[in-house]
């Protein structure tokens, strides 16, 4: 047995030996390729998985996709989506993609709240994008300084921006004219240019964008020599305006004022035409889209003026106006430009943040906003408002229906 283990190990090395002598023969050229592009091939996986690895931007969205304000917030989400589809596809902010979660808070403050801490707490989201609802916007405002995650929105009460003190709110921010400015803006056309004198307003008592719209217009209305002639209130829950319409008729105004929400405006329009009211109705930025036909009767609104955050017939808005109305059948209205707005600042300071993205540079970088060149002109954020530097409004009208661009105006007056 022992010679034999032996004879094999000595018949292996033999065999060994004759194999190193041989010539080798050509390997298939496939093989060839991937030997030659392994190392390469498996460096682009590494960079790729590190790619990969790089955590999504998580951006909070609470919107009131399904309460009084619906029409106004639904375009921001719309409007949010194509600048994030855009970033996304390009590759994302400095390769990360952004995520957008969005929770419907319902017109209802304590729905925000609860949202708002899911977002932070839960979802790790950096900054939120804001609706368009000036209740929710001022309660935010405090867990905000709390929290200290910015919130960047078109809620449009300065209370909601603004601390009783003076000081701004540091997590708030509006991304278009505040009440207080677009209220002392068509209060300055309505006396300067409609000649109107004598004025009555009708508002929401429980709404502080209503409350804040009349205060600021009634205050400019004064300070020009004009006089509020009856000043009627209604609460969120109404759907008839019959008696304060009347009584606003007996005072015999020049024009009515009624800065109202999308769901109000078109029953404010109908009674008023109902009862014979045919002097200007002066409205909100709020009027499109509830306030035009077929929802509205086009000659209840033949006399109508408000003011708006873009001029719809812009040529420049062309191109996007095209896209959105491509991918979510509509066309857009005022707050999708103010909302895509306030989306591109916050995603100009995320940008600005670097590898360095957190809620506190995102909340120092959009407070340092200068010049950003948005639909509705060139935005600068003002370090002690939280809030664009005044931006011309456009004054729009209905005819037959439609909304017509008048002017572009500020509560200094036209602007050339």
């Amino acid at each position: 047995m022992k010679r034999l283990s032996i004879l094999i190990v000595v018949l292996l090395v033999a065999a060994l030996a004759m194999s190193a002598c041989a010539t080798p023969t050509a390997a298939p050229a496939a093989t060839v390729a991937a030997a030659t592009t392994a190392a390469p091939a498996a460096a682009g996986a590494t960079v790729a998985a590190t790619e990969a690895a790089k955590p999504d931007i998580v951006i909070g969205n609470l919107q009131d996709e399904s309460g009084g304000m619906k029409a106004l917030s639904i375009v921001l989400t719309y409007a949010a989506q194509m600048k994030i589809d855009e970033i996304n596809a390009a590759g994302g902010i400095n390769g990360r993609k952004i995520k957008m979660i969005t929770y419907d808070t319902q017109s209802d403050v304590n729905q925000a709240i609860n949202a708002y801490h899911r977002l932070v707490e839960q979802d790790k989201a950096v900054a939120v994008f804001g609706p368009p609802v000036s209740n929710i916007g001022i309660a935010l405002a405090p867990v905000a300084e709390e929290l200290k995650v910015p919130i960047v929105g078109l809620f449009m009460d300065d209370n909601a921006i603004i601390q009783p003190n003076g000081n701004p709110w540091t997590y708030m921010f509006l991304g278009q004219d505040s009440a207080a400015i677009q209220g002392k803006t068509i209060a300055a056309y309505t006396i300067n240019e409609l000649k109107a004198k004598k004025i009555a307003v009708l508002y929401n008592l429980q709404n502080s964008y209503s409350v804040a719209l009349a205060n600021a217009f009634d205050s400019l209305v004064m300070a020009q020599g004009g006089t509020i002639v009856d000043q009627e209130t209604y609460t969120t829950t109404d759907k008839d305006f019959h008696a304060q319409l009347t009584k606003m008729k007996a005072a015999n105004p020049d024009a009515i004022y009624f800065p109202s929400y999308p769901v109000e405006i078109p029953l404010i329009y109908e009674q008023a035409y109902e009862l014979g009211i045919t002097i200007p109705m002066i409205g909100s930025n709020s009027v499109p889209p509830t306030g035009l036909a077929p929802q509205t009767d086009p000659a209840a609104t033949t006399n109508t003026f408000y003011p708006y955050g873009i001029n719809p017939t812009d040529p420049q808005l062309a191109d996007w106006s095209a896209k959105y109305k491509a991918l979510y059948n509509a066309d857009p209205i005022a707050q999708s430009y103010s909302g895509a707005d306030a989306f591109g600042i916050l995603v100009q300071a995320i940008t600005a943040c670097g590898d360095t993205v957190t809620s506190e540079c995102i909340t120092q970088q959009v407070s340092e906003v200068k010049d950003y060149q948005g639909f509705q002109g060139k935005i600068t954020m003002s370090p002690t408002k939280h809030q664009p530097d005044s931006l011309p409004m456009a004054i729009m009208t209905i005819a037959n229906g439609a909304p017509k661009f008048v002017e572009f105006y500020t509560p200094e007056g036209p602007v050339k």
